[in-house]
């Protein structure tokens, strides 16, 4: 491990997991928070306006702690025990996943439970301390479902992901981070389903994505990363459905489908994108010699 490694997990480990939270939406008791599917011991400091109010101390796992000052927003700040220490938690679409608000700073956090926000509709940002999120192989549910996550911090890359399912599915998202490349994904389902997507970064290729299922479905996308060729594609079944990329994108895409990618019986879905006469003979040769299904908007 290097220097600056070492250095930032020792930070992670002195770091507290810091949340805020509002007590009175639906869930448990409207003074009361629920760290669902925790795992691990930990004690709690609850803040309000900066303030200390309350501590809780020796909390291990799933546990609910009440307010003494009733109903209201109050910031969480979670440390880790010295044995067998707090790692995370996991909403996983039940529990007290509609009192989140924010998540300030991940700090212990370093949890790889399916599910972990998912359900959380009211998280409206994560925090930049991503690395954890940046080393995960696989992910699944992770943020799906928090409808008002609108962005990402610049420094979540995913750089280590080999395979997710719905990780993102059913935000809000409108951009992602520069550095988003995705260069280890092989099977992806669903991951950016349903969100606010008009571009994706310059620099994402997709290199060794293998399996793509609705991974773009239903995103306002018109173009998509000139070096993105789809080489290794074996199922684009619903990849861009409901998408319109412009025809001349999607012509090129067509093109280099048919140069890189030697697959054949791939199901590849297009959306409503249109494509050009070039395009049409590169989809000609994909769906005659390669016996590819293709779905998409049909010749301009």
């Amino acid at each position: 491990m290097g220097i600056i490694a070492a250095s930032r997990l020792r930070a992670a480990v002195l770091n507290p997991f810091i949340i805020e939270v509002d007590t009175s939406k639906p869930g448990s008791a409207s003074d009361a928070f629920e760290f669902t599917g925790a795992v691990g011991d930990y004690d709690v400091v609850a803040k309000q306006g900066g303030s200390v109010v309350q501590t809780f101390s020796n909390l291990s796992n799933e546990e609910t702690i009440i307010f003494i000052n009733g109903p209201g927003i109050y910031v969480l700040e979670v440390t880790a025990k010295a044995t067998n220490g707090f790692t995370g938690l996991a909403f996983n679409n039940s529990g007290d996943k509609l009192k989140l608000n924010k998540i300030n700073q991940f700090g212990v956090f370093n949890n790889g439970q399916n599910g972990l926000f998912y359900g959380c509709e009211n998280l409206t940002e994560i925090s930049n301390d991503v690395d954890w999120l940046n080393v995960l192989i696989r992910s699944n549910d992770a943020f799906r479902n928090c409808f008002l996550l609108t962005s990402l911090p610049e420094a979540l890359t995913f750089d280590a992901l080999t395979a997710e399912s719905n990780t993102f599915f059913g935000c809000s998202l409108t951009s992602l981070p520069s550095g988003m490349n995705l260069n280890n994904l092989v099977t992806s389902f669903s991951f950016f389903r349903d969100n606010d997507l008009t571009s994706l970064p310059d620099n994402m290729r997709l290199d060794n994505l293998s399996i793509g299922v609705n991974m773009f479905d239903r995103n306002p996308l018109t173009s998509l990363p000139s070096g993105m060729v789809l080489a290794n594609l074996t199922n684009g079944f619903a990849m861009f459905i409901d998408v319109t990329i412009n025809t001349t994108r999607y012509s090129q895409l067509l093109v280099d489908m048919e140069d890189f990618n030697g697959n054949n019986n791939v199901n590849f879905n297009g959306g409503n994108s249109e494509y050009n006469t070039t395009g049409e003979t590169a989809r000609d040769l994909l769906t005659g010699s390669q016996n590819w299904n293709i779905i998409d908007g049909g010749l301009e």
